[in-house]
């Protein structure tokens, strides 16, 4: 899910300014012509990077060969079990519902295994696919443009962001990809956030007013994030270990 970002922004967002980020998207080199996504995809996800400033340098048909080949490309199977992302249906809106259990992913680990730059390439693949779930909601004249998406954060620790070398490589993510979550998301929710969490976006706010104005921290307690998620979010979209149906099943998982 490209969505994560966000989280990284406000990690980082007391670093930002001491990356060198010089980076370009066509760096991460993706290969592979196997799969080739739908002319409307292609558009909807132009529609989201022509102004933005990782893309921006690319032409409509560079975008469309970048993104297929991303689209043919697996991460290593590791960093698919460690790192997945759901979908899990669409709420009254008829926006996708992503969630993403980012607290227990170790971001860390791949960073001191010297491959953050393929845990990078993963997650920007995850644009192509929260935008083919927004085209499949898609009627004619009532298109969807931003998505809803759920971060659980039990078990993020200081052990990530008070790693200078991981912080800077998140860092570096945000300042290439920060401005493209600005447009597909709708609504951010964040639960069982901890000291580490809250710090990190109280940091950020003041930089990053306009993307927090769509998120919503919790903490632990379920009675505080379960009434607002579900004023959003049916029944029988969320996963029964949150208060969802128990019969509750995602319609993708990535990873």
């Amino acid at each position: 899910m490209f969505t994560p970002l966000i989280i990284f922004l406000a990690v980082i967002a007391n670093v930002k300014g001491l990356i060198n980020t010089t980076v370009e998207v066509s760096e991460l080199d993706p290969k592979g012509k196997d799969h080739v996504l739908p002319m409307e995809v292609h558009k909807k996800i132009y529609s989201y990077t022509k102004y933005a400033r990782a893309f921006k340098n690319m032409t409509f048909e560079q975008t469309v060969d970048f993104m297929n080949d991303l689209y043919a490309w697996q991460a290593p199977s590791d960093i698919q079990k460690n790192f997945p992302y759901t979908l899990w249906g669409y709420d009254y809106e008829r926006r996708p519902v992503w969630i993403h259990e980012v607290g227990r992913q170790d971001w860390r680990s791949i960073q001191e295994q010297g491959r953050m730059d393929i845990l990078e390439k993963y997650f920007v693949k995850c644009l192509i696919h929260v935008v083919q779930s927004l085209a499949a909601a898609d009627k004619p004249g009532d298109e969807i443009r931003t998505g809803v998406f759920i971060w659980d954060l039990e078990g993020f620790s200081m052990r990530q962001i008070g790693h200078f070398p991981t912080v800077a490589s998140l860092a570096g993510w945000a300042v290439r990809y920060g401005d493209v979550p600005l447009d597909l998301v709708g609504r951010v929710f964040i639960i069982n956030s901890n000291f580490a969490t809250k710090l990190a976006a109280d940091i950020a706010r003041p930089l990053l007013g306009r993307v927090l104005e769509k998120v919503e921290i919790y903490g632990t307690n379920r009675n505080s994030w379960l009434p607002r998620i579900l004023k959003t979010v049916p029944l029988e979209v969320l996963p029964p270990w949150y208060g969802g149906n128990t019969d509750a099943t995602p319609v993708a998982v990535y990873g």
